[in-house]
């Protein structure tokens, strides 16, 4: 299980996941102050109350995590591996996609000029990269699902 390569992809999905919960995806310039919006939502600069909620970011990220590690612990079973890899990757990539709708719906909601105004951050830029990883585990795993079948022939 740990041996294999698609088990370092997918724990390298899973960290850069977990990091994305302590930086910010992006900063919104309101009346001047920059308040920064992370997976929990638009934080104010000067009360650090909640401006704009954004759960389903929240949600999509934990989905992907938990995903990861069930993927991680079903090493016998490939096909299922496959399937759930793919959710996985379909999960991550809705969750990019409503990181920058979420950031430029927040913009309109508090009536900001475009312009300037988002600064993206960090957390939006690695959100990215666990898309990579994913795809190179379901590689990996389709690799092993070969291995298997060409072994089981010459038996």
């Amino acid at each position: 299980m740990w041996q294999r390569i698609q088990t370092l992809y997918l724990g390298i999905a899973i960290v850069l996941n977990l990091i994305m919960h302590g930086l910010s995806l992006a900063s919104l310039k309101v009346d001047g102050l920059f308040h920064d919006f992370t997976l929990w939502g638009l934080i104010s600069a000067e009360t650090g109350a909640v401006l704009y909620s954004s759960f389903p970011l929240l949600g999509l990220n934990i989905v992907s995590v938990l995903i990861s590690l069930i993927i991680i612990f079903l090493f016998k079973k490939r096909q299922l591996q496959i399937k759930l890899s793919q959710l996985n990757l379909f999960v991550q990539v809705g969750l990019v996609a409503a990181i920058f709708f979420m950031i430029e719906g927040a913009a309109e909601e508090l009536q900001l000029n475009m312009e300037g105004a988002v600064e993206y951050g960090p957390a939006a830029l690695i959100s990215m990269v666990p898309l990579l990883f994913i795809y190179l585990a379901i590689r990996a795993v389709k690799k092993d699902e070969a291995l298997v079948r060409a072994a089981d022939r010459i038996r």
